[in-house]
């Protein structure tokens, strides 16, 4: 299966699935708290893939792995919100299974937003 390219929800459990994740990268990708986050799939080696979240980077088994549609927006994006014209960038991208897409947690001015933002409360900034 190739999931190069393909961004996904990651879900597993320090303590219980400890083993699905390298043991070089455990202890960075637990405390990343990886349960509903949005993961890009960046590589595949050896029956592991490679998943980035920001600046980092995850191998992990690929049995927990589940595809989502990509996000409009990364980890790292400057945007503009739009209804009260900041601008800031997108500290966190998280999926709501519920209606089946992602939202985003903004930070503006050193500050992390406290409200979730929908793709349409967001303007891609140059």
């Amino acid at each position: 299966m190739d999931y190069i390219d393909t961004w996904g929800l990651y879900q597993c459990f320090q303590g219980i699935d400890d083993d699905m994740v390298a043991t070089d990268c455990r202890e960075d990708f637990f405390a990343l708290q990886p349960n509903g986050k949005v993961f890009q799939c960046i590589s595949t080696h050896e029956g592991m893939i490679t998943l980035k979240y920001g600046e980092k980077t995850f191998r992990v088994n690929p049995k927990f792995y589940k595809r989502v549609k990509k996000p409009l927006y990364k980890v790292g994006d400057k945007v503009e919100i739009i209804d009260k014209s900041l601008v800031g960038q997108i500290l966190d991208v998280n999926w709501h299974i519920k209606d089946n897409t992602p939202f985003y947690l903004v930070e503006v001015d050193g500050k992390k937003s406290g409200k979730r933002y929908r793709d349409c409360d967001l303007k891609e900034v140059d």
